[in-house]
């Protein structure tokens, strides 16, 4: 196993924290080659459920499935409204089309793709004849909102977090350092292979400052040209994976539904994993921008692309099955795919 311990400047955080965290993992880790599924502490949702899913932007579209629900009578339709957290703020998005069984899909895609879940957090189906007012009808048949004593630790970790640099959340945040990170390990191997030490040797601190984060204390002009380079958004790959082990926690210890508790927890295992890879280019970077040997260059090289590879698949492997393949046979499931069901409203039934 490789050693982690990340220091910052006012503060240490030493390797303990992430070693409970991996006892964690270890102790609650499924059957090897099974990886799992999305909303795994959840029951069956018998009335349906409405998810807050990236479109075209994070968070910008809102699919919703129903199922035994009443039929409209002649002239009725059946509506799906978003609302506040205190239902004071109302939008209409459409009708749903009924199949014969009573059961309907239904999604809407918010046109200039704005993150949905920073203003509403509710989803009611109402029945109402005539044109759709301002404001939910009175006759509503379905209603499910997020949890509410979980929702703003929610929020940081899907929409805004103002712990980063510049409030990017933290799942988006960890999604955009990682996939740099990657483009960047490409870099730094190419140039190993043509021989061009300046260039490996600045793309060398670039990871490793990107790993770090400007509060990091091996944030630094590793390479010696007068200049501490970061290709990221200066927050930190291992800051944004201590945001998301913070956030989870948080809403495993005050959500008031157990299978939101539960989602939480199991989005730990795979930041933890890449926590370990970053860890791991952070440090061999450092090697590599410090002046390591050529031949070693060479290796490390190899080793830095595998290891960013591990990151992003860890975080969101994009239907990539190379990277896909990285997380099954671990028993994982990416931080985007489990982020998924803290954004997912389950439906009450109101009214048949």
């Amino acid at each position: 196993m490789y050693a982690v311990a990340t220091t910052y400047r006012g503060g240490v955080w030493w390797s303990s924290v992430l070693i409970a965290t991996l006892i964690v993992v270890i102790a609650a880790s499924p059957v090897a080659g099974q990886s799992i599924p999305v909303g795994a502490g959840r029951t069956h949702d018998p009335h349906g459920s409405a998810s807050l899913v990236d479109g075209q932007a994070s968070l910008d579209r809102l699919e919703v499935s129903v199922s035994a629900i009443v039929t409209p009578r002649i002239g009725d339709a059946l509506r799906v409204w978003l609302l506040s957290d205190d239902g004071t703020a109302a939008r209409y998005l459409g009708d749903l089309v009924l199949r014969a069984d009573g059961t309907a899909n239904f999604a809407w895609d918010q046109p200039a793709g704005e993150n949905l879940i920073a203003q509403y957090s509710q989803v009611v189906i109402t029945r109402e004849t005539g044109d759709a007012g301002v404001k939910p009808g009175s006759t509503v048949l379905r209603a499910g909102r997020l949890d509410v004593a979980s929702l703003a630790q929610v929020r940081r970790l899907l929409s805004r977090w103002p712990g980063s640099r510049y409030g990017v959340a933290t799942v988006p945040g960890l999604r955009q350092q990682a996939l740099i990170a990657r483009h960047q390990a490409w870099v730094l191997r190419e140039a190993a292979i043509t021989g061009d030490w300046d260039t490996v040797r600045r793309t060398a601190e670039q990871l490793v400052n990107l790993v770090e984060g400007r509060q990091g204390f091996l944030y630094a002009d590793h390479n010696g040209d007068g200049r501490a380079e970061d290709p990221g958004d200066g927050t930190g790959f291992l800051p944004y994976c201590w945001g998301a082990l913070s956030q989870t926690q948080f809403v495993y210890e005050t959500a008031k539904d157990d299978a939101i508790a539960e989602d939480a927890r199991l989005i730990q295992l795979p930041v933890t994993f890449a926590m370990l890879s970053a860890a791991f280019v952070r440090d061999t970077g450092r090697e590599v921008a410090l002046g390591a040997s050529p031949p070693r260059t060479r290796e490390l090289a190899d080793h830095v692309v595998n290891a960013t590879g591990y990151m992003v698949a860890a975080v969101d492997p994009m239907g990539n099955p190379d990277l896909e393949s990285i997380l099954a046979g671990r028993s994982l499931t990416s931080i985007v795919d489990l982020s998924r069901a803290l954004a997912t409203v389950r439906f009450d039934e109101v009214l048949r």
